[in-house]
């Protein structure tokens, strides 16, 4: 008797270590989501509270809504502009960063530094950078782009500073695995004739693909919810040129307490989110190797 007793104590023990865990989730995150979900099928008052149930009308109006639909188109060109570039970019550091030299301290603090760095600082320093006419960046280049107040360019130039800094971030991780490459691998590879190219296909990048997918993984969820850097450098302008997925919620609820169109639309973009991240595990099957 006593036995089965300890057995079901050393069973429950893990699950009640997680307990004030799942509590905290649900409280803070599962219980809001289907909150969300709930009042996305009814027109909402501004206080939040659920009026008329409607069905799947707020969702058509999100869907043909052209604000929303230049928040979506916005959003996704952002993911492709960042996502792939800053892992290109992040790996290629990390390659030149693999052999500990002298200033290796220096050089490697140097990639890591935007990490560390707030994004209202970041976007402070850019602003001053992206100014125009004295912008150093129009002024290095002989150019006069007025790289926040143009739509033709104000993404792009949002795109890149997310570039900087998601490259610092891959540039740490990728830097750990690679240097987790056995050695030995690399040198009997040298010496079958595989040069520097055909070791960073055949060898980095297949021994990398598990942190490289949860690169990928992350940072394509957090390209979907970007928002921070928008509001501090254009709030969505010019002419909704910059105005992403998150904006667009927090706009509807925050500037005009419209929560009948904000709950639906954040359904929408979990949703759009989850996809997108889900699709990179059709590439985890063929592109990544655990051994």
């Amino acid at each position: 008797m006593r036995s089965s007793a300890v057995r079901i104590r050393n069973r429950a023990r893990p699950y009640l270590w997680l307990l004030p865990a799942f509590i905290l989730f649900f409280v803070f995150t599962f219980y809001p989501f289907l909150q969300t979900i709930y009042k996305s099928l009814f027109i909402v008052d501004t206080a939040g509270r659920a009026k008329t149930f409607v069905g799947l009308d707020n969702y058509r109006y999100i869907l043909s809504d052209g604000r929303f639909l230049t928040a979506l188109k916005n959003t996704l060109w952002f993911v492709v502009l960042t996502v792939p570039i800053s892992k290109v970019l992040g790996f290629a550091l990390a390659m030149l960063a693999n052999k500990r030299r002298a200033l290796s301290s220096f050089y490697e603090t140097s990639f890591a530094m935007p990490m560390a760095m707030a994004a209202s600082v970041i976007g402070m320093i850019f602003q001053l950078l992206y100014v125009s006419p004295l912008g150093i960046i129009n002024g290095t280049l002989g150019i006069n782009i007025r790289w926040l107040t143009d739509a033709r360019y104000a993404m792009l130039a949002i795109a890149i500073i997310q570039i900087w800094l998601s490259t610092g971030y891959a540039f740490v991780f990728l830097l750990s695995a690679i240097r987790s490459v056995p050695s030995d691998l690399v040198e009997s590879t040298a010496i079958d004739g595989a040069g520097p190219l055909r070791q960073v296909f055949s060898i980095y990048l297949p021994l990398v693909s598990p942190t490289m997918f949860y690169l990928i993984f992350t940072d394509m969820a957090y390209g979907m919810m970007m928002m921070s850097l928008v509001n501090i450098l254009t709030n969505g302008g010019p002419s909704n040129s910059t105005l992403t997925l998150m904006q667009y919620i927090f706009r509807q609820f925050n500037a005009t307490g419209n929560y009948t169109n904000a709950n639906p639309a954040a359904v929408v973009t979990f949703l759009l989110t989850f996809a997108v991240t889900m699709a990179t595990f059709a590439w985890e099957d063929k592109g990544v190797h655990y051994q």
